[in-house]
């Protein structure tokens, strides 16, 4: 049952990333996924955060936030601060690719198939992929 989980999960990235590919994103402006993760079980999670890590290097991947969860970092910059709402994420991680296609490289590969699982036991996730900004000019 986890596997078929997280094989609708990957599937339905790629499909997600294949029509935003064709309709909405600019080659050459960069795309972000921004994750909101509430993790249920700490030490699958890190198994998965010390696979994946190289893999979204591997595929032209960047961490621009990684927020949250003190156990992770003792750094304080790293937590997060609630400017309003209700909205109280556990943890927040943004990552950078230069374009949505790296990043449906990434979602498809062997190497991200093999692991997804132990995020999708480990923890629920919320995730949005968006444009990086262009000003007009």
């Amino acid at each position: 049952m986890l596997i078929r989980k997280s094989l609708i999960y990957v599937a339905l990235m790629v499909v997600m990333l294949s029509s935003y590919a064709a309709t909405t994103f600019s080659p050459d402006s960069g795309v972000y996924v921004i994750n909101d993760i509430t993790v249920h079980d700490e030490q699958t999670y890190e198994q998965y955060r010390q696979k994946v890590e190289p893999i979204i290097e591997s595929f032209g991947g960047t961490y621009v936030v990684r927020a949250g969860a003190k156990f992770v970092s003792d750094n304080p910059t790293s937590e997060l601060l609630q400017t309003g709402g209700d909205w109280k994420p556990d943890r927040m991680i943004v990552l950078h690719f230069d374009s949505v296609e790296q990043l449906r490289q990434f979602a498809i590969s062997p190497a991200y198939k093999e692991i997804v699982h132990l995020r999708t036991s480990a923890a629920s996730t919320k995730s949005v992929v968006v444009n990086a900004y262009q000003p007009d000019k």
